[in-house]
């Protein structure tokens, strides 16, 4: 139960987080890109640059309607910031992405209070440094 629970908390977190890009002006590629290095939550294209995105997702939930929430992001550590990275390399490679330029961006969503609508959501360009 628990599992099942926190798994649409995240599905529920990257939909908001794909409804905010394309009103942003950025095409949705993919979702939950999976490579043999890992898995990309959205790959997008920035219509404006033409910058190939590759956004981390992360969602939290919170029960109550307390005005104190950690944002999300922060739970991206050096670890998974490698991965990422590792996984822009990969993008990288493929002929249809090599010559367009690529950057990580990360997406917080937070869900409280007891509908459990998003009542926060941020959208940190270039969250992970160079690649």
């Amino acid at each position: 139960m628990w599992f099942s629970k926190q798994k649409s908390v995240w599905v529920r977190g990257e939909d908001a987080a794909a409804r905010l890009l394309k009103r942003s002006g950025y095409q949705i590629i993919s979702r939950n890109l999976r490579l043999q290095v890992g898995e990309i939550d959205l790959l997008c294209k920035e219509h404006r640059s033409g910058t190939i995105v590759i956004v981390e997702v992360k969602a939290r939930l919170f029960n109550d309607d307390s005005r104190v929430r950690i944002d999300p992001t922060a739970n991206i550590g050096a670890q998974k910031q490698a991965k990422l990275r590792t996984l822009a390399k990969a993008i990288k490679k493929r002929p249809e992405y090599k010559e367009l330029p690529i950057r990580i961006d990360a997406i917080g969503v937070i869900f409280a209070g007891t509908r459990k609508k998003h009542v926060e959501i941020k959208h940190y360009i270039s969250a992970v440094g160079a690649i």
